[in-house]
This record gives structure tokens, sequence and C-alpha cells, in this order.
């Protein structure tokens, strides 16, 4: 499997559900902008914490994420099993919120709450005139 880093909306409505072994997960696909009008389709396979997450934070439809995770090929049927095809399988390992514009139009930028990174302090001035420096 290789690593991947992709920025995309989410183009379905999130639905938890229950696996066999009692994991709670959740499968939605991803779109990413390839250029030239083409996009780039993923199926995003979510776990767990990451599933209480993404709930938590009101992730949904039409949302604009980052996300890392590892990256499988993988062969399926679709068209109720006619056609042969590959598909793009992301497994999550971490994701965020990208700064931009929601569906109305309105501006967003990355939600607060303690998950947010706090800003960091601006940097240190010294004044070599006014203040001696370090040593």
């Amino acid at each position: 499997m290789a690593q991947i880093f992709v920025l995309g909306r989410i183009e379905d409505d999130l639905s938890a559900k229950t696996s066999q072994s009692g994991s709670a997960y959740v499968c939605f696909r991803l779109a990413e902008q390839a250029g030239k009008g083409r996009t780039q389709a993923y199926q995003v396979w979510a776990w767990n914490e990451d599933v209480t997450r993404l709930f938590r934070l009101g992730v949904k439809k039409g949302t604009l994420l980052w996300l890392t995770g590892t990256q499988e090929l993988v062969d399926c049927t679709a068209k109720q099993g006619t056609v042969k095809t590959m598909l793009l399988k992301v497994y999550l390992t971490n994701f965020g919120f990208v700064p931009g514009r929601r569906l109305d139009g309105s501006h967003t930028d990355v939600p607060n709450g303690p998950e947010t990174a706090a800003a960091p302090p601006p940097p240190e001035v010294l004044d070599g005139s006014r203040e001696p420096l370090p040593e």
C-alpha cells in the first residue's frame, strides 16, 4: 500500500455502521480536482475514533477536507455484477478542514474547538540597539 495526502470534497452523506467484529466504521467518496475539469474519486474508509471525530466535527456531504491514509488499488465489480473495474481505496489515518468557501458561498475557517491548533506565538524580536543580544 502507498501513503497518500489528498485535498477533496466529500460526495456522500456520512452514515456510521458497525462491522461484524463490533467496530464502528464509515465509508464515503471523496472527489479531488485533478485539473482541466477532471476529478479523481477515492473511496475512503474510517474506523472507531476517526468515525467519532468525523461526526463530532460536523463533517458532511460537500465538506472540503485534507486527509492522509494508505491507498490501495482494488478490483471490484460494478453495475449489478456486470462490469469489472478498479477502485482507489483510502484507509484514513488523519484529516482536517481546508479553509475556504462553503456550499452556500459563505466563508469558513477551521472550526474552533479543542482539536483546532492554536496559532503559534509571534517570534521574539531582538533589537540590538536597545537590548543586549544573547551570548
